[in-house]
């Protein structure tokens, strides 16, 4: 077995066993959506979101993290705190968004956007792209505190940079091999999900935690509202861009969470160009199990049932696969606006992928791009943080099933 044993530090096993005495009495953490949102109006001194903001997905996310996820005391209160917390940037960016409606005449033109399943090499083209001073990637700590925006003079060493490191670094100190999985660091592109679930909408939310209810009603909902709200995020930040950057020649987004987003993309950025990542998914699907089975260990003692986290992943990400073929099959006018790329070449030839996509879109490299992109690679080389270990059958799967189940997409693609 290749499952990693979360890490429980004694001041979190006492508060947790504490909370476990007192649930038993019915005393717990409260977890519902109208505290979170007082929460967020005490701490922004701000309205809460009007009434269908979230299109309910709030009240489902709540009612899921009670019913299914069997959260411990730690993760009562971490769950609350991140909904307060992401919430609270959504009323405080609409706030400003309310005051700076001239910022709307900002054209998002022709923003490179990296879609495809997890563990693709989405990560990888991400960043290599963004070695280029010309792609412009919201980071992960503009994103986490966008506001008051930065000073100019200061973009590089704001102090919230250092807040979102400390942020992170407890992140990997309470789920032991987290690092060998997914590099994450405040000063890293960070992706439009990231944004799009301040509004509830967001695939991540179904990584963090056993939530298959929220799952279910996150395959039905419309994704547009909020990519229109990240897209009012980026027009902001590019109204706001210090001057002192003119190499800024486009957006460079990217999260695995489009493959069910692709009609909207196009009505809000209809000449978004769109690079595709394949890797065949029995290939794949062993390692998002272990993400999820990492990361939700930091929150649940008993709900990491892992014939339950294999089951749910598989049907997901295949359920996205399906709708992103089909959505591609009806978006034929934009068919050249699509580059597919696969995980093998991304591995064993990185810069020839990358000059790839450039060509493809009739993009100029800087002369030095093939320089940046080696510097990137030498100073996050793979495995550096201990190899990332996992099977399909630690998670109840099999490779044969797993090809039965993703026949349609690796037929597709070749895979």
């Amino acid at each position: 077995m290749s499952r990693n044993q979360p890490y429980r530090p004694l001041s979190i096993r006492t508060i947790n066993g504490v909370g476990a005495f007192f649930n038993k009495l019915g005393i717990r953490p409260k977890l519902d959506a109208d505290d979170i949102l007082s929460r967020v109006e005490k701490a922004t001194g701000l309205p809460r979101p009007p009434k269908g903001w979230d299109a309910g997905g709030l009240e489902v996310l709540v009612n899921a993290l009670n019913s299914e996820s069997q959260l411990n005391t730690i993760g009562r209160l971490a769950a609350r705190g991140m909904l307060a917390g992401i919430i609270g940037n959504y009323v405080k960016l609409t706030d400003w968004f309310d005051k700076h409606p001239e910022e709307e005449k900002q054209v998002i033109e022709k923003p490179l956007m990296i879609v495809g399943l997890p563990r693709t090499g989405t990560s990888a083209m991400h960043g290599l792209m963004a070695t280029d001073p010309g792609n412009r990637s919201p980071l992960f700590w503009e994103v986490n505190s966008p506001l008051p925006r930065p000073h100019p003079d200061h973009f590089d060493d704001d102090p919230r940079i250092e807040a979102m490191a400390k942020q992170l670094e407890m992140q990997y100190k309470m789920a032991p091999g987290f690092a060998a999985i997914h590099k994450m660091d405040a000063t890293m592109p960070q992706e439009c999900v990231a944004n799009m679930q301040q509004m509830m909408y967001g695939i991540t939310l179904t990584l963090t935690w056993y939530v298959p209810s929220y799952r279910k009603w996150l395959m039905q909902a419309d994704p547009e509202p909020a990519l229109r709200f990240h897209k009012r995020f980026l027009q902001m930040m590019q109204a706001t861009e210090p001057d002192t950057r003119p190499e800024i020649k486009r957006w460079l987004l990217k999260t695995p969470g489009h493959l069910s987003s692709l009609p909207a993309i196009f009505k809000l950025f209809p000449d978004a160009q769109i690079v595709f990542t394949h890797r065949n998914p029995v290939d794949v699907i062993g390692s998002v199990c272990s993400f999820v089975w990492t990361l939700s260990g930091m929150f649940t003692d008993t709900a990491q049932v892992p014939e339950l986290i294999g089951e749910e992943q598989a049907t997901s990400w295949n359920q996205l696969l399906q709708l992103s073929m089909r959505d591609r099959a009806l978006l034929a006018e934009h068919k050249n606006q699509f580059h597919d790329i696969y995980f093998n070449d991304i591995a064993s030839k990185p810069f020839e992928t990358v000059f790839g996509i450039y060509q493809k879109f009739g993009l100029t490299p800087p002369d030095d791009l093939e320089q940046r992109m080696q510097q990137y690679l030498d100073e996050s080389p793979r495995g550096k943080h201990c190899k990332h270990e996992y099977t399909l059958a630690d998670y109840h799967l099999t490779a044969n099933g797993e090809r039965a189940r993703f026949k349609e997409y690796i037929d597709r693609f070749g895979l």
